[in-house]
């Protein structure tokens, strides 16, 4: 709780952080999320599958893992993306609201929020958040909510946070999206190992913008609770 993980080497390896940015600034501490997109963790379980190994069960676990490995040329082979919303110490460098630092953090380089919308009211806030929900399987990647912030970061230190979170910010999560199939047949894979693992061959269905036609039962133990 007081001391984390030096990650920097891995980070280093995510090629859409870039190494340098153009500021005169004394520090500049920017925060974001490190994620997988869609596509590119289910490329990368198949490939696990491929090489005997057992697949990670969704693509959080996986970019965990990842950010823990001691060797960065591990982490280089991971189709590890980023995605910067936030700011710690500023020490030469002003924003007055948060749509100025989002704007700088793209001129800067980095990759930000893809979608962002400007509220004058409780109403559109509420609004924008049923467009959200509305709009989030066409994103690359996961999300599981929204985030409200004040825009005039002016109001930050007025509004104080409590022990958990700042008041100036609040989110809200969406209800995790189920679906119902039919398992058609079970297929077994060999791995390049000589590893075996069972495989459901479902009557395709869509979740979460993408259409489900496999699904790995290495997890016996899940398999057994349910």
């Amino acid at each position: 709780g007081v001391r984390g993980d030096d990650v920097t080497a891995n980070i280093r390896t995510i090629k859409s952080i870039p190494l340098r940015i153009e500021t005169d600034a004394a520090v500049v501490e920017v925060r974001g999320e490190v994620f997988m997109e869609k596509q590119a963790f289910l490329e990368f379980t198949e490939k696990q599958i491929a090489e005997g190994k057992d697949p990670f069960k969704n693509p959080r676990n996986a970019t965990a893992g990842a950010l823990k490995q001691l060797d960065s040329r591990v982490v280089a082979t991971r189709p590890l993306d980023a995605v910067l919303y936030g700011c710690g110490e500023l020490d030469g460098v002003h924003f007055e609201t948060h749509e100025q630092f989002l704007d700088q953090l793209r001129t800067w380089g980095f990759r930000t929020v893809p979608r962002v919308w400007s509220c004058a009211s409780l109403t559109e806030v509420l609004a924008a958040i049923d467009e959200l929900e509305t709009k989030r399987h066409d994103f690359p990647f996961e999300i599981d909510g929204a985030v409200a912030k004040v825009n005039e970061r002016t109001l930050y230190d007025t509004l104080g946070a409590t022990a958990k979170s700042p008041r100036w910010a609040k989110a809200y999560k969406y209800p995790p999206e189920q679906a119902e199939t039919v398992v058609q047949s079970i297929t077994v894979q060999v791995g390049r190992t000589g590893v075996l693992t069972p495989v459901a061959e479902l009557e395709p269905v869509f979740l979460s913008g993408s259409e489900i036609k496999r699904a790995t039962l290495h997890n016996a133990d899940d398999i057994a609770k349910k």
